[in-house]
């Protein structure tokens, strides 16, 4: 299997359960987010910053989480943290993205069903 970049399309799907995913772990500010992410993927995702401030942004718009500033050295930095109906959007996207997994299993691997 060629091992490349994850589709814009698949990434469009995912990027809000992977973000509520680190959120739901602890606070955390966005470009910590981006280089977790970079680790789990194996470095096959790699965000831009400025890919991921809309999303977080309008996460924040739907009261999905909530943001504040932090100065601790050099610069301040704007961390975020998931809300309950933050919460209840990741618990409705793992089941959805395990039914879709479970889909996938059967079809790409008959044998094991």
């Amino acid at each position: 299997m060629r091992k490349g970049k994850v589709s814009k399309e698949l990434m469009g799907a995912s990027s809000i359960p992977l973000i509520l995913s680190i959120l739901v772990q602890g606070n955390t500010y966005g470009f910590e987010i981006i280089k977790k992410i970079k680790i789990l993927s194996g470095e096959r995702i790699l965000w831009k910053e400025g890919s991921i401030y809309p999303v977080l942004n309008r996460l924040e718009a739907q009261k999905l989480v909530k943001s504040y500033w932090v100065t601790d050295g050099d610069r301040p930095r704007k961390y975020y943290s998931i809300c309950k109906a933050g919460i209840k959007v990741l618990d409705k996207n793992q089941e959805e993205w395990n039914l879709m997994s479970g889909i996938f299993s059967k079809l790409w691997d008959p044998q094991t069903n």
